[in-house]
C-alpha cells in the first residue's frame, strides 16, 4: 500500500474511533446516510537531501443524514477529536505530526428527500522518511 493510502487509512481509523453514526469510508457519498472522506490535491512542502519529506495532505470529509443535529454533531466531534489529539499514528516510513482544520463542517445542501449534506476538510501533516 502506498504511503499516502496508509496515512489516509490511519486518519479514517482516528475518525471512526469517535464512533460516528456511520463508519467513515473513502469515496463518494452513498445514496443514503453516510460519512466519506477523500484526498484533495497536495504536494510535499519540503524535500530534504536525504529524501525525507514533509507533506501536508488535504482530506475532505463529507456527510449525509436526515437529522442535521446528528450529522453536525458527528462531523464536529471528528474535527475536534483529530485537531486536539496530542499523539498521532505512524507507520514504517511515515509519521503524522499534526492535523488541523482547513474548513470546519458547513451545510452544503438539503436534498429533495430532506437529507442534509455537510462538507469540511482537514490538513494532515506528515513526515515521510526517505530510506
Amino acid at each position: 500500500m502506498s504511503v499516502i493510502n496508509e496515512v489516509v487509512e490511519a486518519v479514517i481509523g482516528l475518525m471512526n474511533d469517535t464512533e460516528p453514526f456511520a463508519p467513515v469510508t473513502r469515496g463518494a457519498l452513498p445514496t443514503g446516510i453516510g460519512l466519506v472522506c477523500e484526498v484533495g490535491p497536495s504536494a510535499p512542502e519540503a524535500v530534504y537531501l536525504d529524501k525525507n519529506s514533509y507533506i501536508p495532505l488535504d482530506i475532505t470529509l463529507n456527510g449525509k443524514h436526515p437529522n442535521l443535529q446528528t450529522l453536525s454533531e458527528a462531523m464536529n466531534t471528528i474535527h475536534s477529536s483529530l485537531t486536539r489529539a496530542t499523539e498521532y499514528p505512524e507507520g514504517e516510513s511515515w509519521q503524522i505530526v499534526d492535523i488541523t482544520n482547513y474548513t470546519l463542517p458547513q451545510i452544503v445542501d438539503r436534498e429533495d428527500n430532506n437529507e442534509w449534506l455537510m462538507a469540511s476538510s482537514l490538513s494532515v501533516k506528515f513526515y515521510q522518511r526517505g530510506d
